[in-house]
């Protein structure tokens, strides 16, 4: 009878496990493509993980941020238009639009938009937000380099976390090892996270510890350094 009675219990786990990974997430796409996945039901506003993909916003990227968005409870936007082998001052005025349209949702903390990019779009990332980091309170890049990083305001990034993660044998790691070295030398708050691999975009769960950390950071209001 007891072995039964555990037989039922993993089988009720179990499909309560498979419903909560199963469960579509709530998103909308705007009229420029980009798709928006906010917090339901709360009256305090939350950070945003506005993430650029590669290709352009995808449904898959809602996905990817899953965990993110249950764990962390933060809010999810995709840019709809920025994209490799695009001009990218295009692409960050379309990142800049993104983020002042979501200044329209009251769920939205305008204080704590996290910016993320894997590859060519954690170099737009990168160079977006250090022109701009009075719109940004983190950035996050997956085997990203340095290609797009000109003009940077680092006295305006003072502080600011920035998580670099880069693989043993990607291409861009010596850059990536260079570019924590000149953030950290310039008081940006830098935490270099190096994996196993080659060039590749990360799963769900590294882009879940990556917002862990930046979100650390922004529970206790203080951007201490790593």
């Amino acid at each position: 009878m007891k072995k039964i009675f555990f037989q039922i219990i993993l089988i009720v786990l179990s499909i309560i496990v498979g419903n909560s990974f199963g469960r579509e997430i709530a998103r909308f796409t705007d009229v420029d493509g980009n798709i928006f996945a906010l917090q339901p039901m709360t009256t305090v506003p939350r950070p945003t993980l506005l993430f650029l993909d590669c290709n352009g916003a995808r449904d898959e990227d809602i996905d990817t941020s899953r965990f993110v968005y249950d764990s962390l409870h933060w809010n999810i936007a995709v840019c709809g238009s920025s994209r490799n082998h695009r001009e990218p001052i295009s692409n960050e005025t379309d990142i800049l639009v993104l983020l002042h349209r979501l200044y329209s949702y009251s769920i939205v903390d305008s204080k704590k938009i996290v910016l993320f990019g894997f590859s060519g779009q954690g170099a737009q990332a990168l160079g977006t937000a250090l022109r701009h980091p009075q719109y940004f309170a983190g950035i996050i890049t997956e085997c990203g380099h340095h290609g797009l990083i000109y003009n940077p305001d680092f006295k305006g990034a003072y502080g600011i976390p920035v998580v670099l993660i880069t693989r043993e044998n990607d291409w861009n790691r010596g850059w990536n090892e260079i570019m924590a070295q000149i953030f950290s030398d310039n008081g940006i708050n830098v935490k270099l996270i190096m994996t196993s691999g080659e060039h590749h975009i990360g799963d769900a769960r590294e882009l879940y510890d990556a917002c862990e950390i930046i979100d650390s950071l922004l529970e206790r209001d203080i951007i201490p350094h790593f």
